[in-house]
């Protein structure tokens, strides 16, 4: 998908900005500031509850799904945020 991107000139070198968000993903699991959820079968199955609930996307329902036992829910989506919030989730905004 990034080179996807960067043949269409929206991003730079398209490999140089995936090594940036691996980079940053690291610091911020280290610095305990995002965690990373292996993804199950109970995720699928919660998920695809979500998206016919709410007729959301697969991916948005995955995180949906995937934070439920997070302390808190961080998107810029708005309408995701609602979802989340209708779904008993703390959204940080």
């Amino acid at each position: 998908m990034l080179e996807k991107y960067h043949r269409r000139g929206i991003l730079g070198n398209a490999k140089e900005v995936f090594s940036k968000f691996i980079g940053e993903t690291r610091l911020l699991i280290k610095l305990g500031q995002l965690k990373l959820i292996p993804l199950n079968l109970k995720i699928l199955i919660e998920s695809t509850t979500y998206v016919f609930k709410h007729g959301i996307y697969i991916a948005d329902a995955i995180q949906l799904a995937s934070a439920k036992h997070a302390d808190s829910f961080l998107t810029f989506d708005k309408e995701l945020a609602q979802i989340a919030e209708v779904e008993g989730l703390k959204v940080t905004e």
